[in-house]
């Protein structure tokens, strides 16, 4: 049976609808992001989220319930948005391997912290804090997440050269080098006048990178 006219101009609305919702959405949990990463999940306030994604308080607690649920989203989102960036599950990656395949996963990684620097932002808010919402994230995203990047980094035979340092420091010195002049992009401006998100200054910063690490050296 052939569809009806009428069918065909209803499924014809239909998209555009659809998708200006998969946008919408992503704006709220995107300005979600913004102000909890500003004022944490507790201070934090529905209706300000709603005011700047444009929507109202009502909308949002349809489609997302609770301000507890709409965080968890918005986190979920934004683990989400991290995995996109990285591709690990992409193949034209997977098959860069060794030094080189850990090199292009930190590019993608420092890329990702310039354009999401609440990402961090949340995260060291969080690990201040403590509790079932840090214990959440951690179980749920970050030690799958470093289970794959540990196997990733022995597979490529680690970085000859390295000081000896403890596999744990390792981690937060790395992950601090790549986030940081994003997360304190404001200090950075007050004090050297210079806007560290700006994409000139983002791959400024990851050539810095990849020369404090990988510069003359080279793998085991």
């Amino acid at each position: 049976m052939e569809p009806s006219e009428t069918n065909i101009d209803s499924l014809n609305h239909r998209v555009p609808v659809q998708a200006r919702s998969k946008q919408k959405r992503s704006e709220i949990l995107h300005q979600a992001r913004i102000i909890f990463a500003e004022r944490g999940c507790d201070a934090a306030n529905v209706r300000d989220i709603a005011a700047a994604a444009k929507t109202t308080h009502s909308m949002i607690r349809y489609h997302f319930g609770t301000k507890g649920q709409l965080w968890r989203e918005s986190v979920r989102d934004m683990f989400e948005l991290l995995d996109q960036a990285l591709a690990l599950d992409d193949e034209s990656y997977s098959t860069l391997g060794g030094l080189d395949g850990f090199k292009a996963y930190l590019q993608r990684y420092i890329r990702y912290s310039a354009a999401h620097p609440e990402h961090a932002r949340i995260m060291i808010m969080e690990s201040v804090r403590g509790g079932d919402r840090l214990d959440w994230i951690v179980e749920t995203f970050i030690r799958p997440l470093h289970k794959n990047l540990s196997e990733r980094f022995e597979n490529s035979g680690g970085i000859n050269g390295m000081p000896n340092m403890h596999p744990v420091s390792f981690v937060y010195i790395l992950t601090a080098a790549c986030q940081m002049p994003f997360v304190l992009a404001q200090e950075a401006k007050a004090l050297y006048g210079v806007d560290t998100l700006a994409p000139e200054m983002v791959e400024t910063h990851v050539d810095s990178v990849m020369n404090l690490f990988f510069e003359g050296r080279s793998v085991k």
